[in-house]
């Protein structure tokens, strides 16, 4: 029997729980080979509780559910995997009595077309030259803030007379950006990444968070991160603390923003990668997404209890951007899926309970990234990122790059 084995992610920093989780894989495979599918199946079904979003470990659950004759569960499986990867392929011999079966290959066939069309919710609010790999935007007032990664150039573009222009550079690409406690301040994130135009290797992702006056176009503050970091997002509380995700590690920097001081760090237990951030409307809560596991919710108190959103029907993996609209609904911005898509998620206290395609597989090539909630509830996002035209030495494919488009849904 020929198996389609997906190679597992192997992560950089292997904790113990990382180690469990290749070690149920690896005891799986092992089942698999054996022919022992009944342990095939059980082993996967532990690992999914360490990892609930991991596709090689749902998809060989899905195997096993087929070889088990559990097409029921197997399609429900397949269907989810779908939701993050509408090209899936399971035509071998292990998936044989499923594909046997009319009424789940009609459905599964249906799922996909779903999935990968086209869907356009919002419109181009404005453009930046294609000059610009443009991260992250905030806008106070009628002016647009921007951050690049190419050549940690902060950008403005004034929404009234429809004109751009640079405010200042720093040193290291430019990242998160959000509006200060005062709206003449900005924050913004930076790191020496290697798709930065001056990268120093021996500086790698030496990263700094900078309070920048807009108005004089000065930095007031620089505040040193002690350690290897990438903070690709930001957000302020009223108490006047800023909590921003770290890349490189999983772990949530707590800045002062009155002192302008790096107050605390804190790792997340069970994270891997930590991307978009944002607060419920009480603030007592804040919403992270981990672009490998999926999304979690901790209290601005304690750290050390995430509790982490499931989903039957969908895959929440390759989150980056994380906007809360209200107690019950969430915008993500998905770009490690097939096709990329910005979505509405209907949260209740630890379930997704409903989840809504607002864009899907816009014609341009580029990787929509983070984005703000705006005037009168509207959600405006970086849609075509230059993230994927570099070449394996991260050296830029100018031929390739984009104009920049932030595009805007008027409606939620």
């Amino acid at each position: 029997m020929k198996f389609k084995i997906f190679i597992i992610l192997l992560l950089t920093t292997l904790s113990g729980y990382t180690q469990s989780l290749n070690e149920l894989y690896k005891k799986s495979i092992e089942a698999y080979k054996s022919k022992d599918y009944k342990t095939f199946e059980k082993l996967n079904l532990e690992a999914l509780k360490l990892h609930p979003s991991q596709p090689t470990i749902l998809f060989n659950l899905a195997a096993s559910y087929v070889l088990n004759r559990k097409n029921e569960k197997a399609f429900e499986v397949l269907s989810a995997l779908q939701s993050w990867n509408a090209e899936l392929k399971f035509e071998d011999e292990d998936f044989k009595h499923l594909l046997e079966e009319k009424k789940f290959i009609n459905e599964l066939q249906k799922k996909a077309s779903f999935f990968s069309a086209q869907k356009e919710s919002s419109s181009i609010l404005f453009e930046i030259s294609n000059k610009y790999h443009i991260e992250d935007v905030v806008v106070i007032e009628d002016i647009a803030y921007l951050t690049d990664i190419r050549n940690g150039v902060i950008i403005t573009y004034n929404l009234k007379t429809k004109k751009s222009e640079e405010l200042l550079s720093l040193a290291g690409a430019a990242f998160a950006i959000i509006k200060g406690v005062d709206k003449n301040f900005i924050w913004v994130s930076s790191s020496m990444f290697p798709n930065y135009s001056k990268y120093d290797k021996e500086q790698n992702n030496k990263a700094f968070v900078y309070k920048i006056n807009i108005k004089n176009r000065n930095i007031v503050t620089k505040i040193e991160i002690p350690e290897e970091a990438v903070i690709g997002s930001m957000v302020l509380a009223k108490n006047n603390k800023i909590y921003a995700t770290n890349s490189v590690s999983p772990k949530i920097f707590v800045i002062d923003a009155n002192k302008g001081i790096l107050e605390n760090s804190f790792e997340i237990k069970d994270a891997f990668n930590l991307q978009g951030i944002t607060l419920d409307t009480a603030q007592q809560n804040i919403f992270v997404a981990d672009y490998i596991k999926g999304i979690m919710k901790l209290n601005i108190t304690n750290f050390s209890d995430p509790i982490w959103y499931t989903s039957d029907a969908y895959l929440l993996k390759g989150i980056d951007g994380l906007t809360c609209i209200n107690n019950k609904t969430l915008i993500a911005i998905q770009n490690n899926s097939n096709p990329k898509k910005v979505i509405k998620l209907t949260i209740d206290t630890n379930t997704v309970t409903k989840i809504e395609i607002l864009d899907n597989a816009l014609p341009s090539k580029g990787e929509p990234t983070n984005g703000k909630l705006y005037k009168e509830k509207k959600y405006l996002y970086i849609s075509n990122s230059q993230w994927p035209f570099y070449d394996k030495k991260n050296a830029p494919l100018i031929d390739k790059w984009e104009p920049q488009k932030i595009r805007i849904f008027n409606t939620l």
